[in-house]
């Protein structure tokens, strides 16, 4: 008789070792979802920097034409989902280029406030939906 109450508690071990299996994948999967969800907002962020950087050094050069500023301006839509770069001045010889865009489905269902902590650009704040990347620079 004792032999068949131990085969049921092999059974209950094993059990209780494939639903710690199981839990253990799941927290796997979420772990992997959380960083491709990341790793996007990440490089929406740097492609709007980007962006920014490149509308600055276009000021910043010597010859630079409204035509220049326009191209940068046209090329942020594509480089950014529903990008918008505005460059305005803030007195004497410096200026701030900002770029905003429409936040990525995975940065809004993450439940997450790390795309609000980015979306301040100066005395401004992106509305909701949307992102904001902004860099100071001389001409």
């Amino acid at each position: 008789m004792s032999q068949v109450s131990e085969r049921g508690s092999t059974l209950l071990e094993v059990a209780i070792a494939l639903g710690v299996m199981a839990m253990c994948g799941l927290g796997l999967m979420s772990t992997q979802l959380g960083l491709v969800r990341h790793a996007q907002l990440a490089a929406e962020r740097e492609r709007a920097a980007f962006a920014a950087d490149a509308m600055a050094e276009a000021a910043r050069v010597a010859i630079a034409t409204p035509a220049v500023g326009d191209r940068w301006k046209a090329l942020t839509a594509s480089i950014v989902p529903e990008g918008r770069l505005t460059t305005s001045s803030v007195g004497g010889n410096a200026s701030v280029a900002s770029v905003s865009w429409a936040t990525s489905p995975l940065g809004a269902a993450s439940g997450s406030t790390a795309v609000s902590r980015v979306a301040p650009c100066l005395d401004a704040t992106a509305p909701a939906g949307r992102a904001c990347v902004a860099l100071a620079y001389l001409r």
